[in-house]
């Protein structure tokens, strides 16, 4: 119909938002009680974060429910911090039911997710990082990470950028802050299966001093405003 707005379909994950070990696997944890505690674990706030956008803006959520140290749900199988020391021990058919268990149906879901869609899926998936890394203090309170090659996820994180800095005066955004967009992760990998009108995935990075800070409700209300606004005005390439 002439003038009608392409179809955009949306979907918040948030792979790391658990530090849970199931009880058949809490004594490859024996002593490290600390270690589940810390960033290493999961991305605390996550929950919380992906929750409030899934709800908000009522789009379907993919959440982890088991900590990364078991079974990273952000990387590939094969990739070196797929599987951690803590589990890396374990005979080759138990690793394989780890990943059959909590990884292979948190991609399929995601991969259905997008096979699904009558057009563009805008995925975000959100993530927290530590305020410091080797004693060198993040100089950032949000990072908006995508893939270079993609104008179109390049496009959606300025325009995200733009929103923030009205909404959120006072924060820092950076793009591709702390870490590259298109590193290994559930979005790099599906990117190679489906092309920039059919996916446009993001990660939204927030600093975890910001989620322990007395503003992180009211930071999550606005982020969700700000994403929806965006959201609304995106179109897939070639429209």
């Amino acid at each position: 119909m002439p003038g009608r707005k392409p179809a955009v379909s949306g979907l918040i994950t948030a792979e790391h938002a658990s530090r849970r070990v199931p009880k058949a696997y809490r004594q490859l944890f024996a002593g490290a009680e600390s270690v589940l505690k810390s960033h290493r674990a999961w991305d605390p706030g996550t929950r919380q974060l992906a929750r409030e956008l899934s709800e908000s803006l009522d789009l379907p959520l993919l959440e982890g429910k088991v900590t990364r140290l078991l079974v990273d749900l952000n990387r590939s199988v094969g990739h070196p911090r797929h599987i951690s020391e803590f589990s890396r021990n374990l005979p080759a058919d138990q690793r394989k039911v780890l990943i059959e268990r909590y990884w292979q149906p948190h991609w399929d879901a995601y991969r259905h997710a997008i096979e699904q869609a009558p057009g563009l899926l805008v995925h975000i998936a959100c993530h927290s990082f530590s305020p410091e890394m080797d004693g060198v203090r993040r100089q950032a309170d949000i990072g908006l990470l995508y893939d270079p090659g993609r104008p179109s996820e390049q496009h959606f994180c300025r325009q995200l950028a733009k929103a923030l800095s009205e909404d959120l005066p006072g924060l820092r955004v950076r793009m591709n802050y702390p870490y590259r967009g298109n590193s290994n992760g559930m979005g790099q990998q599906h990117r190679r299966l489906f092309p920039a009108h059919r996916l446009l995935t993001v990660e939204l990075e927030v600093n975890s001093a910001l989620v322990n800070s007395a503003a992180w409700q009211s930071v999550r209300r606005v982020l969700a405003v700000s994403i929806g606004r965006v959201l609304g005005a995106t179109v897939p390439v070639g429209c």
